[in-house]
């Protein structure tokens, strides 16, 4: 990948001469496909069976795994696209960081070669993203999962965005050093629906977007506190699934 900006006016330069000059495919070089040309697209992020319960990998395709039957999440479905393994873990990192301009188009468009992300969009009534702390918020200037978004509403009937329908606690802890169960423990409380969105989350279908799941603490924070606020059922759609470690 190209070297990134290093400041935020930078970055603005570096999009609008993006929009000027197509970039070639970061894979395997061509131009002008962009981020991602659909070869490279079929060839590295086939659509495979997952667990709509924790999104691994799965045989059969629609069924819990084990795991999941033994132990079920809180939320009704989640979908990822691809697992967060090469070269999605270097762009999704890259999105983070103000990398190349359009990665957030390119990777939403994963979304659009998996038949059940437009099903899970129509049985969702709102949609929101996983918020980011206030003070990365600030840091960072953008929220990736609301660029991610936007991205696949450009491309699809989407329902109705909540981009403030979830807050994160201040003080909330940093997770991703941390294993499965200091996640999980660490994470309770990390979000709440804000008095003001109540309204519209209360008796409604909540699909939640993120760009990576990892052991999906952030997901049950996310979920339990918006099955608290009154959602009737919550959803995720997520870009990548952080494989299982290796036994």
């Amino acid at each position: 990948m190209r070297s990134k900006p290093t400041t935020r006016w930078a970055s603005g330069l570096w999009r609008a001469l993006d929009a000027l000059c197509p970039a070639v495919c970061e894979v395997c070089g061509r131009w002008p496909d962009g981020p991602l040309c659909p070869d490279c697209r079929h060839d590295l992020a086939p659509v495979l069976a997952r667990c709509p319960g924790c999104a691994l990998p799965h045989a059969d395709p629609g069924a819990r795994c084990e795991a999941c039957q033994h132990d079920p999440p809180p939320w009704r479905s989640v979908v990822a696209r691809v697992d967060f393994d090469h070269p999605w873990d270097a762009w999704i990192r890259a999105l983070k960081s103000t990398g190349p301009p359009g990665l957030s188009g390119a990777l939403a468009r994963l979304w659009l070669d998996d038949p059940t992300v437009p099903t899970l969009l129509a049985h969702a009534d709102v949609w929101l993203p996983i918020p980011l702390a206030p003070a990365r918020l600030a840091e960072r200037g953008y929220n990736q999962a609301w660029l991610l978004m936007q991205a696949l509403a450009r491309h699809l009937c989407t329902p109705p965005a909540l981009p403030q329908g979830l807050r994160r606690a201040p003080d909330a802890p940093v997770l991703h050093h941390l294993g499965r169960r200091e996640r999980l423990a660490q994470a309770q409380g990390l979000f709440h629906v804000p008095p003001a969105m109540r309204a519209r989350v209360r008796g409604r279908r909540v699909l939640v977007v993120d760009d990576v799941m990892t052991t999906g603490a952030t997901l049950h924070a996310a979920t339990h506190a918006l099955l608290d606020a009154g959602a009737t059922a919550v959803d995720a759609l997520v870009v990548a699934r952080t494989p299982p470690p290796m036994e």
